[in-house]
């Protein structure tokens, strides 16, 4: 089996079909891992992303199976930076994991797994994996207890105790009554006595989002949602409802959304978010939201009968709560399935290959810096090593790495570093400038003069710089060319030209 290693959005949208092919085999699949939702989340994503395609090694032949996966950096208390390989879809996702066809699923995983033993990374985190307990076994299987540890998370909620690894769900005849006939009488009674109701076009109505009404139809769950859960979630809110927002309307927009809103008159009172996965004929009931001030009939028993109903009406053959067992979704006569959450751990805790990702870098550079500014020094320091020791060219980091050691009166080690700069940005005075400085705090004066002097050559019109150049040729005993210097200052700032730049010091 070979493995290719995506990581672009064109080359994600040529595997569109090939994607399908997979995903319709796979009986382990979910909206989640489909092509249509992947697409606009990859899309969004703020970090790292690769998609990992399995063929038939020295064949031309089309993909069996692909694993998208995602990458974070994690910095600990000493600057130290870490890489997390996740799955694709964290954070959004209640569905994770590899799609494969079936009888190419073994070779495929054990070639993914020889892959990501390939890539940079302290933990493999396996967060809401959904498959057969044979397809994570392999997997699992593949990372010996010599070199990785291998331990589960709880995903037990301490507040309410739901456990969010297991996964309430409903296999749909074809028949709504049919459906009634599974559930407890005292609810089939229920849903029979509220629905018919609403059928009637009584005060209640229930309406589909559209077009016209879908962004204020959003407004009104996430509304209800955030006075529900803000208490609970405190500043993380905002960041959650900013989440929701943009992954919904992405996926209203690529057909994927069901929005039923419960009212009363021109009132709502609750609104449903449920995914819709056509290809493998499953509603995935997302997040809810209603007015906690109605006292009336139950929203949410109303909207999800309503919504089952539908999909029966569709053809569908799963209602899916998606992830915690809480105590309502057993009215619905659900059946369980199990999330595998795990974490695969390098036993050294450091990343694989001793070094970071690649791909990585712009996000531990943003910590590195971020350290550097709070005056976390030695944090800093280390953060910025750790970067070189992988890029030992990248100009950010040398840069930044650069002005700490200056700004630490290091100057012996700034100048390499800026020196180093000065032969990789040739067409940018910053690194001329700061090298400048760090020789003129070394009392290098000559050097610093040349320094200044080809910030001049590049650009003349940098604030005090002839002032710097003839203040250091003053230091050196250079009191023509200093005079000079200031006599082309003059004219620079006077005429507006460059003025008689012509000596260089020796």
């Amino acid at each position: 089996m070979y493995i290719d290693v995506i990581e672009d959005m064109d080359a994600f949208s040529q595997l569109r079909e090939n994607w399908g092919e997979v995903y319709d085999a796979d009986p382990h699949a979910t909206l989640y891992l489909s092509w249509n939702w992947l697409f606009p989340w990859l899309e969004n994503l703020n970090t790292p992303w690769v998609v990992l395609a399995a063929k038939e090694s020295g064949s031309a032949s089309r993909y069996v199976a692909f694993f998208p996966l995602r990458l974070d950096t994690r910095i600990d208390g000493t600057g130290r930076l870490f890489n997390d390989l996740r799955m694709a879809g964290s954070h959004a996702a209640d569905y994770t994991g590899l799609i494969s066809i079936p009888e190419s699923e073994a070779d495929a995983i054990t070639a993914f797994a020889q892959q990501i033993k390939r890539m940079n990374w302290a933990d493999l985190v396996l967060d809401n994996f959904c498959g057969s307990d044979v397809r994570f076994s392999k997997l699992v299987s593949c990372f010996s207890q010599s070199k990785f540890t291998i331990s589960q998370t709880d995903r037990v909620n301490k507040t309410d105790q739901v456990d969010n690894s297991i996964c309430p769900y409903v296999d749909l005849p074809e028949d709504w009554d049919a459906y009634l006939e599974t559930i407890s009488s005292n609810t089939r009674q229920k849903l029979r006595r509220l629905l018919r109701a609403v059928d009637a076009n009584s005060e209640y109505r229930i309406t589909h989002a559209t077009k016209e009404t879908v962004a204020t139809d959003l407004n009104t769950l996430l509304r209800f949602w955030e006075s529900k859960w803000r208490p609970r979630k405190g500043k993380l809110t905002d960041s959650l409802v900013r989440g929701h927002r943009g992954m919904l309307s992405r996926s209203f927009e690529r057909g994927l959304l069901l929005l039923p809103t419960l009212w009363l008159g021109d009132r709502p009172l609750a609104a449903l978010a449920i995914l819709m996965d056509e290809q493998k004929k499953s509603l995935l009931f997302y997040i809810t939201g209603r007015d906690e001030s109605f006292a009336g009939p139950q929203p949410g028993l109303i909207l999800h009968g309503h919504s089952i109903r539908y999909a029966i009406s569709r053809g569908m053959k799963r209602y899916d709560f998606l992830r915690g067992n809480e105590r309502y979704k057993y009215s619905f006569g659900v059946k369980e399935q199990r999330l595998h959450c795990y974490v695969v751990a390098t036993r050294s805790g450091s990343n694989l290959g001793g070094r970071l990702d690649v791909r990585t870098l712009p996000d531990a550079l943003k910590k590195a810096t971020d350290l550097h500014q709070e005056g976390k020094i030695d944090q800093a320091t280390r953060a910025y090593r750790q970067i070189l020791e992988t890029d030992p060219r990248n100009e950010n980091t040398l840069h930044r790495y650069g002005q700490l050691l200056a700004g630490k009166s290091d100057h012996v080690a700034a100048k390499r570093v800026f020196k180093l700069l000065t032969r990789m940005r040739t067409d940018t005075y910053k690194p001329w400038l700061l090298l400048g400085q760090s020789c003129e705090a070394m009392g290098q004066y000559l050097d610093a003069a040349n320094a200044y002097r080809e910030v001049i050559r590049l650009q003349p019109g940098v604030p005090d710089i002839f002032s710097k150049l003839a203040n250091v040729l003053f230091k050196a005993g250079r009191i023509e060319d200093a005079r000079k210097a200031l006599i082309t200052s003059y004219g620079v700032g006077v005429a507006g030209g460059e003025g008689d730049a012509s000596f260089r010091v020796h």
